[in-house]
């Protein structure tokens, strides 16, 4: 056991890691998190690596390169500059070395695949929601204009090669083999993620100095969601909620991320609870992890998700957690959160509810803590650890 430990550590030492990240301005918050993590485990692992990213040119004319005339240079960065610049490093690489692994840390870079020795090539694919929104299937809530599905055509397409794929759940790998099963996949592994943020619980004193210094903190009850207006969010499912709860409930919903779309405001107004409608537009990390430690429930209420890092942030937070019973948050809460169809306002009322019950409660919230003490970022960077020595073997 000894000797095997000490190969496999003489192994590590010799080993470069080339990261491929993200275009730095698709602002892709998770993504961003999920490479800084990696970076700084490899480096206390006392792993060398080192990190390209996509060429930025036209992208500096652009405030964002998500929508308009800016995200078709961006386009241009990515897919013709930033090909080019990578072939060129990896040729120049390959040329030096011979024990480098080429971690692509998003799936949405697998058109970069073909530039990289596939053999010793990595990618993590975080989700299948955009590939499966292209093919036509209407759960996935992710649809895709005439260029997207081409674009989502050729990720699949590229992720087909003969790689190491890494799932971060088993759903995102069960829904891959179904969309793929007439294409070549061999070199997989899940491995879920790590909390990429350093969320903890707060003691009262915290507690009470962070509400001074946030004026716009919740006064009194409330149950939080963290995300965005996009569809499968199903934040119009917590006003139906609220709604429904009437009198065993005197709280108010508090939305982190985006401001809530016209429909959430509208149904919202139609029900005669706007007034306890609130919301919080990006809140910094310290101020969400207040919210996580105070709320009375976090509701998650997704259709389709990859992984649901807002799980294990509240479990963290020593939050109790209400999820969809849709896979992969079963997967990853387990027994530790409370499940519902997201489809059923009442289904979710009911389970608050049980929240009442102060022993169930503190159970439930003592499982979220061990539940979320099995996804810490060691153990994910470990993981990978372990992959790229196998690929070297």
């Amino acid at each position: 056991m000894l000797l095997s430990k000490l190969a496999n550590q003489i192994k590590i030492d010799i080993l470069k890691i080339i990261l491929v990240g993200n275009y730095s301005k698709d602002n892709q918050e998770s993504m961003k998190r999920f490479l800084n993590v990696l970076e700084l485990g490899l480096s206390k692992n006392n792993i060398e690596y080192i990190t390209w990213k996509p060429i930025i040119l036209f992208g500096f004319l652009f405030n964002r390169t998500n929508v308009g005339f800016g995200k078709w240079l961006a386009y241009i960065d990515k897919y013709i500059f930033t090909y080019i610049v990578f072939y060129i490093k990896v040729i120049v690489n390959e040329f030096k070395l011979n024990n480098t692994i080429y971690h692509i840390c998003d799936h949405s870079n697998a058109v970069y695949i073909n530039i990289f020795p596939f053999k010793k090539t990595v990618i993590t694919c975080h989700d299948v929601l955009a590939i499966r929104g292209a093919l036509g299937f209407r759960d996935a809530y992710c649809n895709a204009s005439g260029f997207g599905k081409m674009l989502q055509h050729l990720i699949l397409k590229n992720l087909s090669k003969n790689i190491h794929i890494a799932f971060v759940s088993k759903n995102t790998l069960n829904q891959f083999k179904e969309i793929g099963k007439k294409l070549f996949i061999q070199n997989y592994k899940v491995i879920h993620n790590g909390l990429n943020a350093d969320f903890k619980k707060l003691n009262l004193t915290e507690i009470e100095n962070l509400k001074v210094k946030y004026p716009n903190f919740p006064t009194g009850k409330f149950i939080l969601h963290v995300g965005s207006n996009l569809e499968r969010k199903n934040r119009k499912l917590l006003v139906n909620m609220l709604f429904q709860l009437n009198n065993n409930y005197k709280g108010n919903i508090y939305f982190a991320g985006e401001k809530p779309n016209e429909e959430v405001i509208n149904l919202a107004t139609q029900l005669n609870i706007k007034n306890r409608i609130f919301f919080i537009e990006k809140p910094n990390h310290e101020f969400l992890n207040l919210l996580y430690n105070t709320c009375d429930a976090f509701i998650f209420p997704s259709f389709t998700e990859g992984f649901g890092w807002p799980i294990i942030e509240a479990q963290t937070c020593g939050a109790p957690v209400i999820c969809s019973n849709i896979e992969p948050l079963p997967e990853i809460g387990g027994k530790s959160v409370l499940l519902a169809n997201p489809n059923i306002a009442d289904e979710f009322v009911t389970q608050f509810l049980h929240l009442k019950d102060n022993a169930f409660k503190t159970e439930l919230i003592e499982l979220g803590y061990e539940n979320a003490s099995f996804y810490s970022t060691n153990q994910m960077v470990n993981n990978y650890i372990d992959l790229y020595n196998t690929i070297l073997k």
